[in-house]
């Protein structure tokens, strides 16, 4: 690699390092304290070098990619490897960049192997780069996801050049570019298909011959893993028996042999199991008692692949059954093993070492998130996820934390001039005017705060944000947060209440702009408290304006982007040095409250700090 690549490598990985709140240790809080300030400077300082990096020589060279020579490209290519091994995905979106460009580079010098190899690249950075987009569905992602697959689609489509082609590498690449459409087809007809096309050519003594030094045994097996991969709406029908038939074979050749063996892999028992129960081979009692066998078996600091089958995605299961099955929730042993359940694999979450989070590991927080099921007599949705934010996300955390106080200071100023203001919401309304009612203002004022960003926890921007400024298409992903949150909050009965303020906050008062479109003002009942998060969440990101100034700029986009109801709060003196004051205060309560659960939560759940 060249200098200013390995100086970007080893900036991003210090980001990593210092932005993770549990790694940073210290035997009291003051000194917790400034060494997590020190760690914010140290940030914005590595990001301004690191986009001075990306300003001066990599855009440079993309740009002049068509004189580069051999040696710049293979430093480009050995640049991009590093930052996405497929594990830590330290910055996928400069390894599609740089790959994105060299396609373009071989389509225009016509070099039909390096465009195969590329075709492939693009196509892997982008199902990781979409992994964020996980459990959000609507237009949007669909086109993300569409274009991923025309990218694999077009690779794969050179196979009908088998024979033409003399690389056998380049080969590969056709065939598992051909693979790889189906992991982005939302339509289950369509995997199957593409996966039986692809077990069939990897089966041929044709292409075998063509090019016998591919791992076709390898192909084999995970093309079975990937057909494997559809058993889950096995009972739900739009298969025809040939596809059932396809689907089953493959379940069979993946999954069969690690139920014979002494310690089987539940990575692999598992969908065994859930092959056997959706086809109605064992019945659901069974499958119960299997699953909880398997989790009981494992324990809650087993963080390889098999551990985190076990103590997370098989919780999510076992919850996704109690759900789907209406009997079960009112029996209270299920309920109270999915508890226990919940439980431990919150413990693992919690406890799971900073050193070893990859890409699977936030695909299975992306699984929780999705997917928890909120009942009486589990720990509600409100209370996990505000531990996932403090443990996983510490910056986000604090920054909602701070949006929270600023939304409690605002909404209180308001109510006590207009104890009615709030009244579209009828949990509020239902309250006489009064301390109480105040209180349950910016009790509720405060939520919103710190659930607004929500959304962003799945998809685990917060550092590709503090190592450089988002690319288009990133901004693009990013912007799909507020829907993402909103899904997931509106959901659940604990977190409901908050969605809105989730969905509405980048969004114009006069909807003349901002994002998304999904939010229409005029149809939320929580419209008044949105539009004040809109206006805390304009104040909390204006990192580069002085308080004063950030307001100043609300108040002269009344009645286009902000409210003219709330705006006319804003211009009282006394409430500018308030929220002056918050921000002077450099969020050291949210740090003092973050370092409380730190001490409160060690129980082998964290770092020490004391």
């Amino acid at each position: 690699m060249l200098p200013y690549q390995t100086h970007y490598l080893e900036n991003t990985r210090q980001i990593a390092a210092l932005s993770d709140f549990y790694g940073i240790t210290a035997p009291d809080y003051r000194q917790w304290y400034e060494k997590q300030l020190d760690a914010r400077r140290q940030i914005a300082a590595l990001r301004e070098e690191n986009v001075a990096l990306l300003n001066e020589h990599l855009f440079p060279a993309l740009d002049g990619l068509h004189a580069a020579s051999a040696e710049d490209i293979a430093a480009l290519e050995a640049f991009a490897a590093a930052l996405m091994d497929w594990s830590t995905n330290l910055d996928c979106g400069i390894y599609l960049l740089i790959h994105d460009s060299l396609l373009s580079l071989y389509r225009f010098r016509r070099d039909r192997d390096r465009v195969i190899k590329e075709l492939y690249m693009v196509g892997m950075g982008l199902y990781y780069q979409g992994r964020a987009l996980q459990g959000t569905e609507c237009a949007a992602s669909d086109a993300f996801r569409f274009r991923n697959e025309m990218v694999f689609t077009e690779g794969g489509s050179y196979l009908k050049f088998f024979s033409e082609i003399d690389d056998e590498q380049t080969k590969g690449y056709i065939i598992r570019a051909l693979a790889n459409i189906a992991i982005c087809s939302r339509d289950l007809r369509r995997r199957v298909a593409i996966s039986k096309r692809v077990l069939q050519i990897v089966q041929d003594d044709y292409y075998r011959t063509l090019a016998p030094s591919l791992p076709w045994d390898t192909f084999l097996q995970r093309t079975h893993q990937q057909m494997s991969s559809n058993r889950a709406v096995l009972s739900k029908g739009g298969l025809g028996a040939e596809e059932l038939a396809a689907v089953l074979e493959s379940c069979e050749v993946v999954f069969k042999p690690e139920s014979g063996t002494d310690t089987p892999n539940v990575r692999w028992l598992w969908p065994y199991y859930e092959m056997e129960y959706s086809c109605g081979f064992v019945d659901l009692a069974t499958t119960l008692a299997r699953m909880e066998r398997l989790i009981e078996d494992s324990p809650y600091n087993s963080y390889d692949v098999s551990g985190l089958y076990a103590n997370v995605q098989l919780p999510i299961y076992y919850g996704r059954l109690v759900r789907d099955n209406p009997a079960l929730q009112s029996k209270r042993e299920h309920i109270r093993f999915l508890d226990r359940a919940y439980r431990k694999m919150m413990q693992t979450l919690m406890s799971y070492p900073s050193d070893s989070f990859t890409d699977f590991f936030f695909y299975n927080i992306c699984l929780v998130i999705t997917d928890y099921f909120e009942i009486d007599g589990v720990e509600s949705y409100r209370d996990i996820t505000t531990r996932l934010m403090q443990r996983l996300t510490g910056n986000l955390y604090i920054r909602s934390r701070r949006a929270g106080e600023l939304m409690r200071l605002i909404a209180a100023a308001i109510c006590r001039s207009e104890p009615d203001f709030f009244d579209d919401i009828d949990f509020l309304r239902a309250l006489p005017p009064g301390e109480e009612k105040l209180r349950a203002v910016t009790d509720y004022a405060e939520q919103c705060g710190l659930y607004h960003d929500f959304g962003l926890i799945k998809m685990n921007f917060e550092r590709l944000c503090q190592t450089r400024d988002l690319f288009e298409g990133e901004q693009r992903m990013y912007e799909l947060h507020t829907i993402s949150g909103h899904d997931d909050l509106a959901r659940r009965a604990s977190t409901a209440i908050y969605a809105d303020a989730a969905l509405g906050h980048h969004r114009w008062y006069n909807g003349a702009d901002g994002y998304p479109a999904d939010y229409v003002r005029n149809a939320s009942p929580y419209r008044q408290m949105t539009d004040l998060v809109a206006v805390v969440a304009y104040l909390n990101e204006s990192g580069d304006i002085s308080p004063r100034g950030a307001i100043s700029s609300v108040l002269a986009q009344e009645r286009r982007r902000f409210s003219p109801l709330i705006t006319a709060y804003l211009s009282d003196d006394a409430l500018q040095a308030e929220i002056e004051a918050v921000f002077a205060r450099q969020d050291e309560p949210a740090y003092r409250a973050l370092y409380a659960e730190l001490r409160g939560k060690e129980n082998n759940t964290i770092h020490e700090v004391t």
